[in-house]
């Protein structure tokens, strides 16, 4: 007897076969690719509550600083700010330069939830009344902003002290 008959072991298997490393390969795509997934679902959400946050900072930083009240204005399309002066009855738009990338969104349904309860939907909304008031004491009238994405719903809550909280509420 040789010494790879008391071992129980032949030249013939050798190796995986061709099905054993297609099966493994396989089951690595797929679970590579729900990680990649997830992580570009978070990255995204990442992405969007930072530009609101830096773009709703900026606005209640130059409240602050101008003593002007500011009103944030949004529709299907864009959104834009200016000063709200009451008393000449003047609206000077506001250079802002974290300005949100609204075209990323557009093709999605948004609507607007104030805490009063008042619901807009941006694709109806033409109206030039502000959705979003910053006073010069450094607080907002805040709001939800629910973004209707193919495969969840962003909900980016505004709060009246400048803190922003998004999350996903469905998948």
């Amino acid at each position: 007897m040789t010494l790879t008959s008391e071992i129980g072991w032949n030249k013939l298997s050798k190796g995986f076969t061709l099905i054993e490393i297609l099966v493994v390969l396989i089951v690595i795509g797929i679970a590579s690719s729900l990680i990649f997934l997830n992580f570009s679902t978070a990255t995204s959400i990442s992405k969007n509550q930072s530009s609101f946050k830096n773009a709703f900072d900026f606005l209640t930083e130059e409240s602050i600083v101008t003593g002007n009240i500011i009103g944030w204005h949004a529709n299907n399309k864009d959104e834009f700010s200016y000063f709200l002066d009451y008393k000449n009855i003047n609206i000077k738009d506001i250079d802002n330069p974290y300005s949100l990338n609204w075209d990323d969104f557009s093709e999605y349904k948004k609507t607007f939830k104030s805490f009063d309860g008042a619901i807009i939907d941006f694709q109806n909304y033409d109206k030039n009344i502000p959705l979003i008031i910053f006073y010069p004491s450094g607080e907002n009238s805040g709001g939800i902003i629910n973004i209707f994405l193919n495969e969840y719903t962003q909900k980016i809550t505004i709060n009246k002290n400048g803190k922003i909280v998004s999350q996903i509420i469905s998948y």
